[in-house]
């Protein structure tokens, strides 16, 4: 019995505490992007207040303002590691001196967006590119629309000092 009862609390002590290791362990891999859904409501806010609330909920972290004549941009920057490669996403949120329309613009390298966010604009319109991205004989981009939002989706070819890589774009603009 002295024996036994031992066993039984060391059993038990494994099991709760793998069981509290596997529930709080992120994925290596995770990369969460906001959805389509998300971006155009953060489009929507009017307001870097809101916005950057929200983003910092996705791992972002303010980086600079920059003010100009006619807009103002908040650029956030996360870092992330998908499969032992280290990354920086950045996200730029620029908003009207009259809060009259929003851009938020994503750019990474770590996820590919246009496989991930091509099957949720299936609900737009898709239209002719007239960005100046989608000029760059590198550069392979997707413009929808709805009645609200202007969407570019852009995928990148660019050169790396190891070799070559793709830099992934997404626009969501308030109209």
């Amino acid at each position: 019995m002295k024996v036994f009862l031992p066993a039984i609390c060391l059993m038990f002590l494994t099991v709760f505490s793998s069981n509290a290791q596997t529930n709080n362990a992120a994925p290596a891999n995770a990369n969460p992007f906001p959805s389509i859904s998300t971006l155009t409501n953060w489009a929507s806010f009017n307001s870097q207040q809101q916005f950057d609330v929200a983003i910092r909920g996705v791992g972002f972290k303010f980086e600079v303002k920059e003010p100009g004549a006619e807009s103002t941009s908040y650029t956030y920057i996360r870092k992330v590691t998908v499969n032992e490669v280290n990354y920086t996403d950045r996200i730029v949120y620029r908003i009207t001196n009259n809060n009259s329309a929003s851009i938020i613009s994503l750019v990474t390298a770590s996820t590919d967006l246009v496989s991930l966010y091509t099957p949720q604009l299936s609900t737009f319109k898709n239209n002719n590119c007239k960005t100046e991205m989608s000029k760059d004989k590198n550069t392979t981009c997707s413009c929808y629309e709805s009645a609200a939002f202007a969407i570019d989706l852009c995928d990148e070819r660019v050169k790396l000092t190891m070799g070559d890589g793709n830099k992934y774009f997404v626009s969501v603009a308030k109209k």
